[in-house]
């Protein structure tokens, strides 16, 4: 690894979860689809701008030595370099999250409801991934909207 990091905002539960998947900071996994976009979008530091410091970022990510591009000449993110790698983050986020829970869901027995046996799995989710209770709400919705995007595309619904 470099001394050069990349800094990024993400939500709150995003960023538990990136810290209790990845450490603190970030260490990418070689070849994964988010060192590959890094690898791709870090550029020179452009005359006009002065580095990044990470004032007001809640996400460290250490910038690996990638072929040919050596940190510390490579070590600056574009804005919307920065949206694309949150944006995988998130969709990564959004694959483990529907994955584990709708792993899950015929294990729970359902003596409890089919509300309650969710709820009781995302609680469960969000306690082994790192994410405070407050994000419950959020968590929720993301896999509510999951279910209903996997409803609609294959015709079938996880309860």
């Amino acid at each position: 690894m470099s001394d050069f990091n990349v800094y990024l905002t993400v939500p709150e539960y995003l960023e538990q979860w990136m810290k209790h998947s990845f450490g603190n900071p970030v260490e990418l996994i070689k070849d994964s689809p988010e060192s590959r976009i890094l690898n791709e979008l870090l550029a020179k530091l452009p005359a006009c701008e002065s580095p990044d410091t990470g004032e007001g970022a809640n996400i460290t990510i250490l910038i690996p030595f990638f072929k040919g591009k050596n940190p510390e000449t490579y070590n600056y993110l574009h804005r919307s370099s920065k949206t694309a790698l949150i944006e995988s983050f998130q969709t990564l986020f959004d694959k483990n999250l529907f994955h584990e829970i709708t792993d899950l869901i015929n294990c729970v027995p359902d003596s409890l409801g089919k509300k309650k046996k969710r709820a009781a799995l995302i609680y469960a989710y969000m306690e082994k991934h790192g994410i405070d209770e407050k994000h419950w709400d959020t968590v929720s919705q993301r896999f509510h909207r999951l279910n209903q995007q996997y409803g609609k595309k294959k015709g079938i619904k996880v309860t």
